[in-house]
């Protein structure tokens, strides 16, 4: 269950996406988005399982071409939560969705990279206990990390702000680390 923290815990793009929704009172937005980021680490867990990562590991290229498709799509993302959070966060049209975590989890080098080097540990030295309890860590932290913003959230006005402002910085943090990855790995 540790383990499963350092893949979640670290301020990322979807934990921006539902913090955001969170602290607006859409939780379901917020869990969703969630899910969809668990499913794609549980599709890196599946391809590390099948070698597809040792294979995609000798083709940077194609990670790379991830990785500037990811950026794009962060940069996007960061840009909106920027102008929603400036003119009052009830305007966003960014929504998180299943989808939505699905796509950055799939598109983020630094997923690929964890799943590269946590991947082959997990499934060799934890087996199906520890991938169980991995998993099990990403379903309880969605719904505390959550609910807990939405409390939070509710509590004190500025919260939204504040969230809205810090969600689209770690988006474009992200978005040109992952764009500037994929333009590293494209051209290596």
């Amino acid at each position: 269950m540790l383990l499963g923290l350092s893949l979640v815990a670290p301020p990322g793009p979807v934990m921006a996406v539902m913090a955001a929704a969170s602290v607006q009172g859409r939780t379901k937005e917020s869990i969703r988005t969630a899910l969809g980021a668990i499913t794609g680490d549980a599709i890196w867990l599946l391809l590390v399982t099948a070698g597809f990562v040792a294979v995609l590991r000798h083709h940077p290229k194609i990670i790379g071409g991830l990785g500037i498709a990811g950026g794009g799509l962060l940069l996007w993302m960061a840009w909106d939560g920027f102008v929603s959070t400036r003119r009052g966060l009830q305007t966003s049209t960014l929504r998180g969705s299943y989808k939505l975590g699905l796509v950055t989890v799939l598109s983020s080098p630094f997923s690929f990279a964890w799943w590269l080097a946590s991947g082959p540990i997990v499934i060799a030295s934890l087996q199906a206990p520890g991938i169980a309890g991995l998993f099990a860590s990403l379903l309880v932290y969605t719904f505390l990390f959550t609910y807990a913003l939405h409390w939070l959230g509710g509590r004190f006005r500025q919260t939204a702000t504040v969230v809205g402002y810090l969600g689209a910085a770690i988006l474009a943090f992200f978005g040109v680390f992952f764009a500037r990855e994929g333009v590293r790995l494209l051209f290596a």
